[in-house]
């Protein structure tokens, strides 16, 4: 697999001693994959005219969360924006934009991004204030003014489309999205509307980044600690091999190993070894790992989450071969 390529345990152990990692944990390296196979498609995108007031600061957001989408060292898209269209309607009909696709682009993206905001009375503030003053400059009486404040609340409803060459819909999204900012007589002005739909905007585009393009990412997972069940000299070895795991991952995943002759089903045991597979990328016999480990204990948590990560970094495999063209949707 592409993944068990990239990352090799050697790999692994150089970019923990570059961390400085001091827990007992082992690191995972991996590709994961986006929220939505559909896109993996395209692989250039236009971005088309996004209507509404909040619509172009939502263009603007999202063009640079995609941006922000490198796997590999390679972005995952190339991105354009296209003319954005005159007034106020919004269709999403593949003829509206013909020049983004005769462009090129595999795909293109429309969106409409509705604002409302409203001020309402938020209680009051009371502020201590200088009152009298000596011959000096100094306060020497103060008081205590009550202000009046309100709210400033905004309302930000985004929606998106991405449309296919051929008219179909790769991916569709909408969402709603409020804040509030608080302000009092006694400030300078009101909290600016605008700056608080770019935060909103912002929110939606990396929702929007994360369920178009996979993620690469490296963790820190911790191993399990617990000795219960081992004899005494394999908790010794155990507590070394504990030890090992802050500068020498191999050395930790051999001492692992070694401990499974005589612990063959024991949970911390068999659970370390799996994790020491995925750090190296053979994730089908991690997964064999986590997948014994449920079976002694059908609730535990980390084996649970490991087995999630490894069917993540399974899709995204599909993915990256449909993205580059090795493999046909």
């Amino acid at each position: 697999m592409r993944l068990g390529r990239m990352i090799g345990l050697g790999a692994a152990t150089a970019a923990l001693a570059a961390t400085g990692a001091q827990a007992e944990t082992l690191p995972v390296e991996g590709i994961y994959a986006a929220g939505t196979d559909a896109p993996s498609r395209a692989r250039s995108i236009a971005i088309a005219g996004f209507a509404g007031r909040g619509g172009e600061r939502l263009a603007f957001a999202i063009d640079t969360a995609l941006r922000g989408a490198v796997i590999e060292g390679r972005p995952w898209f190339e991105l354009t924006f296209s003319e954005p269209p005159r007034g106020t309607s919004y269709t999403y009909d593949r003829d509206a934009d013909p020049a983004a696709y005769r462009d090129g682009a595999d795909a293109v993206m429309r969106g409409i991004a509705e604002v409302e905001w409203r001020d309402r009375d938020d209680g009051t503030k009371d502020v201590e204030e200088c009152a009298a003053r000596d011959d000096r400059g100094k306060c020497s009486e103060k008081k205590t003014v009550t202000y009046p404040c309100r709210a400033r609340e905004v309302t930000l409803r985004p929606e998106v489309r991405l449309v296919g060459r051929e008219g179909d819909l790769l991916y569709g999204k909408g969402d709603q999205f409020t804040t509030s900012r608080r302000f009092c007589k006694d400030e300078k002005g009101a909290p600016n509307v605008d700056s608080m739909v770019e935060e909103l905007a912002r929110q939606f585009a990396d929702a929007v980044r994360f369920d178009l393009a996979p993620s690469q990412r490296y963790e820190d997972i911790r191993v399990l600690e617990s000795r219960s069940g081992m004899s005494k000299p394999d908790q010794t070895a155990f507590k070394a091999a504990l030890k090992l795991t802050k500068n020498d991952v191999a050395g930790a995943c051999r001492a692992f190993e070694a401990l499974e002759a005589t612990n063959p089903q024991n949970i911390t045991v068999l659970f370390n070894i799996g994790l020491c597979r995925e750090s190296e990328g053979a994730l089908d016999d991690a997964a064999a790992r986590y997948e014994a480990v449920l079976a002694l204990s059908p609730r535990k948590l980390e084996p649970q989450e490991g087995l999630a990560r490894i069917a993540s970094r399974i899709r995204a495999e599909r993915q990256l071969s449909i993205h580059y063209g090795d493999e046909t949707p």
